[in-house]
């Protein structure tokens, strides 16, 4: 399902207009890097972010005494990780051509935000030269607008779009630690090296004997060294 249809579906039959970037966001692109205002470490002085292209911390460049951009915005990676779009609640410095998306209309930024995820795979980069992405290749893209013609409605809408979306991030955030915790867990409990013998280990005082799977259990069809694999045994 493309995500024309994905979002119409999504808001049931709400009247939506596609809007072209360049008409809902100021679009501008980061520059040199404030040679005469920047330092590596986070100090009283140098406090606002400098960011480059990259995914997480590994967009933070060092750290500079005034922001370029005030508002909250998005921002994509014009290099390397092309496309990769976040959201910045907080004062920063944009460089090395990120692209940086500030709202010249109402609009809940979440929302906008929640929608160039879904595009972010999406953009046509030229193979020739230094791939990248430029304010001229973003322009013509389009965002939906739910209830163009009533501000309040429309606000209300993706107000509650990101409602639910926020909920499932939530939820996956959870269900995602909860797996590492299990795998933890898994590898501590079924961990049985302690430096002792190679076939008979101890574990927490107990002693542990590794035999060979065709010891412990039965099966129809034999394969090249699946009898030989061990499985500990108390």
């Amino acid at each position: 399902m493309s995500n024309r249809r994905f979002v119409e579906k999504l808001l049931d039959g709400v009247e939506v207009e596609w809007k072209a970037l360049e008409s809902v966001f100021n679009i501008l692109a980061g520059g040199d890097v404030p040679k005469d205002a920047f330092s590596d470490v986070k100090t009283q002085r140098y406090s606002i972010p400098i960011l480059s292209n990259g995914i997480g911390d590994k967009a933070l460049y060092g750290w500079t005494d005034k922001e370029k951009i005030e508002k909250p915005s998005l921002t994509i990676s014009a290099r390397g990780t092309i496309g990769w779009t976040s959201y910045r609640d907080i004062p920063f410095f944009p460089i090395v051509r990120l692209i940086v998306l500030t709202p010249k209309i109402e609009l809940n930024l979440k929302y906008a935000y929640y929608f160039m995820k879904t595009i972010e795979n999406g953009y046509k980069v030229p193979p020739a030269g230094i791939p990248q992405l430029t304010k001229p290749m973003l322009r013509k893209f389009q965002i939906p607008i739910p209830c163009p013609n009533n501000p309040e409605k429309s606000l209300a809408i993706q107000a509650e779009i990101v409602r639910i979306l926020d909920t499932f991030t939530e939820l996956t955030t959870e269900l995602s630690a909860r797996k590492k915790q299990y795998n933890y867990y898994r590898d501590q409990l079924l961990s049985f090296d302690d430096g002792t013998t190679k076939d008979t280990k101890s574990t927490k005082g107990v002693k542990v004997e590794w035999r060979a799977l065709g010891e412990v259990a039965e099966y129809s069809k034999k394969r090249i060294g699946f009898n030989k694999l061990k499985f500990p045994n108390f």
